[in-house]
């Protein structure tokens, strides 16, 4: 029952996730225009710098911290732990079967769908649809590389599993690496990558649909498959909070664009420098 109770769990954090980051976004939706106007051509650097900063610091901020809180409680409860011995007792071969396609579209989708939607398709709405989807992956890589650098987790280990294991983090800078660590790169960046791709799509129900089916997938299959030793299951629900709300907010930006609908706040816009005595790069703020 318990094994059941944390898949449950699972599944509902997504839902939830899901429903909340449509409603984080209904306001905008009742201006949006009823008519498409003609779609410009998009490019992965539009917005970035605003994109960037309030995906992190703007309502996708409440996701984060409560993938923060997920993993506390899961961690300390041992959930982590329950899951993680149920993937180890499980038949390696079928597991592997049902979870390792999970894991290896988790590792290419993220550059291999984005790459052919923008560069190699001749269809105007799927290349700007790849590079929101290029943005909102990049975004996600980047913010999860930090949080991996900085917290340090160890992984699941199927014949050594143990609370403590759990629950060993090395704060700090580096002390394992970015290969080790909170949350789930996998779930992080495949998150961010449907959900961006649902947002900037919203008006097709089939498409939101198939990228949540697929953002949960991913998740599932890092927790599950190989005898459960790629990620705690907490990893998977932060990482799936995280990205899917970067991932909604960038879309949305782009939705709203795509709609005619005027942005109204704080835009930052980033630009390289290159004079021979000054290099780095300039931030334009604007209110």
């Amino acid at each position: 029952m318990k094994r059941i109770l944390a898949i449950v769990v699972f599944l509902a954090a997504t839902t939830f996730a899901e429903g909340n980051f449509a409603a984080a976004s209904a306001t905008d939706s009742l201006n949006v225009n009823s008519v498409d106007l003609q779609e410009k051509e998009l490019s992965p650097f539009d917005h970035l710098g605003g994109n960037m900063l309030w995906s992190a610091l703007g309502w996708p901020l409440a996701f984060h911290v409560a993938g923060s809180g997920a993993t506390y409680l899961l961690s300390t409860n041992d959930v982590d732990l329950m899951v993680a011995r149920f993937a180890a007792r499980q038949n390696e071969t079928a597991f592997g079967i049902a979870f390792m396609p999970g894991m290896m579209m988790g590792t290419f989708f993220p550059i291999l769908v984005p790459g052919y939607m923008y560069f190699f398709s001749s269809n105007k709405s799927l290349n700007n649809t790849g590079a929101v989807a290029a943005q909102a992956t990049a975004v996600a890589f980047f913010y999860n590389n930090i949080l991996k650098a900085i917290s340090g987790r160890a992984h699941p280990d199927a014949d050594n599993n143990s609370g403590t294991l759990s629950r060993d983090f090395k704060w700090g800078f580096f002390r394992r690496g970015v290969f080790y660590g909170w949350p789930s790169g996998h779930s992080m960046t495949n998150a961010a990558l449907a959900m961006s791709i649902a947002s900037y799509n919203r008006d097709n129900p089939y498409v939101v649909a198939g990228c949540g089916l697929f953002a949960g997938y991913v998740a599932t299959s890092m927790v599950l498959g190989a005898k459960g030793e790629a990620h705690w299951f907490s990893d998977a629900v932060a990482g799936t909070l995280m990205g899917a709300s970067i991932g909604w907010y960038i879309g949305n930006t782009f939705y709203k664009e795509k709609k005619g609908v005027t942005e109204k706040g704080t835009q930052v816009t980033l630009a390289p420098l290159f004079y021979d005595d000054r290099k780095g790069v300039m931030a334009l703020v604007q209110f």
